[in-house]
Parts: structure tokens; C-alpha cells; sequence
């Protein structure tokens, strides 16, 4: 096991060198060469439906690209030939690398036919004009002269959204026609216990009046804070755009490989954890035979489900994907304008019988307050929700990684009072585990 750390460490320090190297050679490739990874003269699926995204007045397809998985701008190239063309990025992502592969991305295209957004972080010591570099900064990786959405991104507490430089900064670039809209995301805390929630923040933007377009939390496991923040939505014509929309994702039900994978460690684990593997042993066979005689345990059935569910809302403008290949890109795009179908919902009510119990809501953090090592619950399952989930080890380590305080070290031989506290009967106490698994460098 002393190997496998070590490796992992070895991957966090070099694989940003791999990923810029493979990504050169898939652009040499994707360019010139009759190997390329990706030819604009074949024929692929289209967008079908653009939804208005709220009173910014700009047609939006209901397929977005949210690229924090990308590693070359050809892929990005694909996407927006097929017609998707809203497009998310953040200062952050990458240190700014994610935001020049847009830039690269969107070259050749009609600018004024994208819809382009990205997010700044906001902190108490940041003023207007330290903001305003960075929107410049920002728009030099992106090669653009303007921005059509710039958003505060995920503010912790309803104060925040008010912060009187972001706004000072936002206007001062509108007068330079620098910006369009303004918006605002959020997702759920980052490494603490939360003061408001997702829809209070959300909520609170929606009420302020100075923002346009809104990106949060939506998908069928989730569905209370985000239906009171689409009713909101509605009444002020703020534009939605919506993350994590796919509750279990491309990997998520392999989730009990990872509790197997600790006894084939050879890690310590005591009665109460033993307990705990079995409920979720028992609840995960059980699924697994219902799903195989229902032939439910299909991805391609899943994903149709979680999109068709979010998109049947009209407020929703878009749901926003994490393209990592040139073959999800169809896979995503024959989604556009789909309906929901009652065998949507079979499947949805079949997955969260069966499933429902492996999902940490995002943005919760109901349980926390129960907790007496103060561990941010709902913030470790959504990096663990990164590595199984969305395939991003690598940032999801280095996010668990900077959480200062307890980690998952206090949840080993923890009673579970995380899961006495969860009212969605989460077996939170055995994913916090599997996170330690995964993301925690220092276990041995």
C-alpha cells in the first residue's frame, strides 16, 4: 500500500507535464494528418433546442460545455460544431490554462454566437480595481474582447453576494462593454462546516436584482433546494444554468469496488465500519439484481433520465457537461430537445430505491452539525463525487489535500453520527470512508 501512495504522489506532481504533452499531440494530430482525433467535415448530431436564457435575451442550446475536463481545444472545436454554444469556464480552472484553451477553442468560430462564462473567486482583501486586472487578465487567455457572462463564484454565505467591490469592478467593466451579464454559482461550502445553504445564497442573488444568470446544483437525488430556487428563478426571469446534473454519474454505482478494495488492502476496519459494509453490501446486491432483471443498469438509460429529468423544467436553459472525449459528444448532443418519458422515471425511481442511499447531496450539510470532530461532510463527498464520478483524481486529491482541519481520519472508527443526522438516510459514514481510500495521501 506504501507503493500505491507513493505513485499517487509521483501523479499529482507530474501529470499536469503528462497532460499538457498528450494534449500537444492530440492537437498536432487533431489538426493535420490523416489520424486525426477529429475531422469538422463529419457528419455528427446537433444541437435541436436553445431555451432563452433568461432576461440576458441570448438563445442558449439546452446541451452546454462546462470543459474542466479538457486537455486540448480540438475537442472544444467538436463541441461547439455540434451546435452546443454556452460555454463555462473559471479563472481557476487549471491556474488560468483552461480559460487559454477556450481562447484556442473559439477561434474560427462567430463570437457573437457563443455565450461565454467564467467565474472569479472573491475574497474580503480583493478590491475593485485588483478585480478588474483580473477580468483583463481573464479575457487576455480567452482571446476575447468581452465576456458575456462573468460570475461571483461560489459565495459561502449570503453577505458575500452583496461584496461591494465585485459589483464596483463588474459595472466599471460594463461601462468598457468589457462584460455583459452578471452572475452568480454555487455549489456547497468548500472545506467548512456551511452558514447558509445553496438556495439561500441563490435566493439572495436572485432578490438583490443585479444578477442575470444563475449556475447551481439540480438532478433528481436532489431535488428541494433547487425546485424553491427555480420558482424563484421564474418570477425574475434570471437565466439557470445547472452542474452535477447526473446524480450517480459515469462511475458512481462501482462505488462498493471501493470498500472491497480496502479489505483487499488489508486496512483496519473496525465493528462498526464492518456493520456499515454490510448494510451497504446487502442494499448494493439487492440493486444489482433488480437493476439486471429490469435491464436498468444501462448508461446510456441513466443519462437520458438525468438530463430529460432537469431539462423538463422550462426554466432551465441548460444543462452543463464535462466533455472528456470525443465520444461522449453524441452521446450528449442526441439528448437535445429530448422529453421526459415515463420510462425516465421508471428508471429514476428504480435508481434512488436501490442507489439513492450512495448519493451525498451536494450543498446539504444537514448532517454536519452532528458531527464532533467538525468534518466537512457534504465537501469530502463531492471531491470523492470528482474522483469516482467525474474521473478528476487529480483535482480531487489536491482539493481534499488543502482541507485544513479533520478529515477522514476522524471517520474511521466513528459511530456515524453523520448518518444519524442525514434525513435522506445516506450512508454517508461508509462513502467518507471510501473517500479516505481514495483522496487521503497520508493514510498508510
Amino acid at each position: 500500500m506504501k507503493a500505491s501512495k507513493i505513485n499517487r504522489r509521483d501523479f499529482l506532481t507530474k501529470s499536469s507535464i503528462g497532460l499538457v504533452g498528450s494534449g500537444a499531440g492530440l492537437i498536432t494530430r487533431g489538426m493535420i494528418g490523416e489520424d486525426s482525433v477529429y475531422n469538422r467535415n463529419t457528419e455528427q448530431p446537433k444541437i435541436k433546442e436553445y431555451r432563452v436564457l433568461g432576461r440576458t435575451g441570448f438563445k442558449v442550446s439546452d446541451i452546454g460545455c462546462g470543459p474542466a475536463l479538457m486537455t486540448n481545444e480540438i475537442l472544444l472545436k467538436a463541441v461547439i460544431d455540434a451546435g452546443v454554444n454556452i460555454i463555462d469556464t473559471a479563472e481557476f480552472y487549471g491556474n488560468g490554462n483552461n480559460e487559454s484553451l477556450v481562447g484556442r477553442g473559439i477561434k474560427g468560430f462567430d463570437r457573437k454566437s457563443l455565450f461565454v462564462n467564467t467565474k472569479l473567486m472573491i475574497s474580503d482583501k480583493d478590491d475593485s480595481e485588483k478585480i478588474v486586472n483580473r477580468v483583463r487578465k481573464c479575457l487576455e487567455r480567452l482571446e476575447t474582447d468581452y465576456l458575456d457572462g462573468l460570475m461571483l463564484w461560489n459565495p459561502e454565505t449570503v453577505d458575500n453576494v452583496s461584496n461591494k467591490e465585485f459589483h464596483k469592478a463588474f459595472a466599471q467593466l460594463k461601462s468598457e462593454e468589457r462584460v455583459k451579464f452578471c452572475g452568480v454559482s454555487c455549489h456547497g461550502t468548500e472545506y467548512h462546516i456551511p452558514k447558509e445553504n445553496m438556495e439561500k445564497i441563490i435566493c439572495t442573488a436572485v432578490e438583490d436584482g443585479r444578477f442575470d444568470h444563475v449556475l447551481f446544483v439540480f438532478n433528481y437525488a436532489q431535488q428541494e433546494m433547487g425546485n424553491n430556487i427555480l420558482k424563484e428563478c421564474a418570477k425574475k426571469n434570471i437565466g439557470v444554468t445547472l452542474m452535477k446534473t447526473d446524480p450517480f454519474g459515469k462511475r458512481y454505482l462501482d462505488i462498493i469496488e471501493k470498500v472491497k478494495s480496502l479489505e483487499r488492502d488489508n486496512k483496519v476496519i473496525d465493528d462498526n465500519t464492518k456493520k456499515s459494509y454490510e448494510r451497504i453490501t446487502e442494499k448494493q446486491n439487492k440493486g444489482k439484481a433488480y437493476l439486471a432483471e429490469n435491464q436498468l443498469n444501462d448508461e446510456s438509460k441513466r443519462r437520458e433520465a438525468a438530463i430529460n429529468f432537469v431539462l423538463n423544467n422550462s426554466t432551465v436553459s441548460t444543462a452543463l457537461i464535462s466533455f472528456s472525449n470525443f465520444d461522449e459528444i453524441p452521446l450528449y448532443v442526441n439528448l437535445s430537445g429530448g422529453k421526459l418519458t415515463s420510462d425516465n422515471l421508471s428508471t429514476i425511481k428504480s435508481l434512488m430505491e436501490n442507489y439513492g442511499h450512495l448519493y451525498c447531496r451536494h450543498a446539504c450539510g444537514i448532517c454536519e452539525i452532528n458531527c464532533p470532530y467538525g468534518v466537512p461532510v457534504n465537501t469530502i463527498a463531492r471531491y470523492n463525487h470528482y474522483f469516482i464520478s467525474q474521473k478528476r483524481e487529480k483535482y480531487a486529491i489536491q482539493k481534499y489535500m488543502s482541507i485544513e482541519g479533520s478529515r477522514t481520519e476522524k471517520c474511521l472508527n466513528c459511530e456515524g453520527f453523520c448518518e444519524v443526522g442525514c434525513p435522506y438516510g445516506v450512508s454517508a459514514k461508509t462513502i467518507l470512508t471510501i473517500a479516505n481510500y481514495n483522496l487521503d495521501l497520508e493514510n498508510t
